[in-house]
């Protein structure tokens, strides 16, 4: 059974001692994938955001909080594991600088500076074998939604990408589609929740997996 490393989540970039910049995300779908992933037999190593808590089941729960929190368990973990599934809601952007110290008192209005968080997916490469498969999110207006979503997948080199419309996130239901690196894009049944979509996410993944290393076979025999 594949090494499945997979965040779920939102992150938090602090911008003083109680206050943070942070999302939407309610890490369900991150969540419904480890409990899938678990019940197929999969060995699941979860890295976990703040706010939900995590499924029951054999599954390695670590939590984060900041995006460089999850960048470093990144990095400690992936070398280890054969499939990566990047469902957790990265920020964007942290206060510049680091967050400000105590906590700031109410008073006349500020300017936050920001920068841009580092690519997680993107620092992953260099230490990525020839033969893992990776698998992005894109959570996107449905106008866009493809276009983004394969820019995305092409630029930062994933095998596929889950391409879903905004409401999917604090919804049950999902309403997705796969697109693989081939161009190929292979559409979820419509309107199923997400633990449902869990399934037949993984087991699209194991149907790819089996090909690939078909081929590999094939080639070398």
């Amino acid at each position: 059974m594949p090494r499945l490393l997979l965040t779920a989540g939102p992150t938090r970039e602090p911008i003083d001692a109680v206050r943070f910049i942070g999302n939407r995300s309610s890490g369900r779908m991150g969540l419904a994938i480890a409990s899938a992933a678990a019940d197929a037999g999969w060995s699941t190593t979860l890295l976990l955001g703040p706010g939900p808590e995590p499924p029951s089941g054999p599954i390695n729960t670590i939590r984060f909080e900041t995006t460089a929190q999850l960048g470093a368990l990144l990095n400690a973990h992936w070398p280890d594991h054969d499939v990566l599934i990047m469902a957790a809601a990265v920020a964007d952007e942290r206060p510049t600088g680091g967050p400000l110290s105590g906590k700031q008192t109410r008073g006349a209005a500020r300017t936050l500076a920001l920068e841009p968080t580092p690519d997680l997916l993107e620092s992953l490469a260099p230490m990525t074998r020839d033969d893992p498969y990776r698998i992005g999110f894109a959570l996107e207006s449905p106008d866009r939604m493809v276009e983004r979503a394969r820019k995305k997948l092409a630029s930062k080199r994933l095998d596929a990408i889950v391409a879903n419309p905004l409401d999917t996130m604090e919804s049950d239901s999902v309403d997705a589609r796969l697109i693989l690196r081939t161009g190929e894009e292979i559409a979820a049944p419509a309107g199923i929740d997400k633990a449902t979509f869990a399934a037949w996410l993984l087991q699209e993944i194991t149907n790819q997996l089996s090909h690939r290393d078909g081929r590999k076979t094939i080639t070398s025999g």
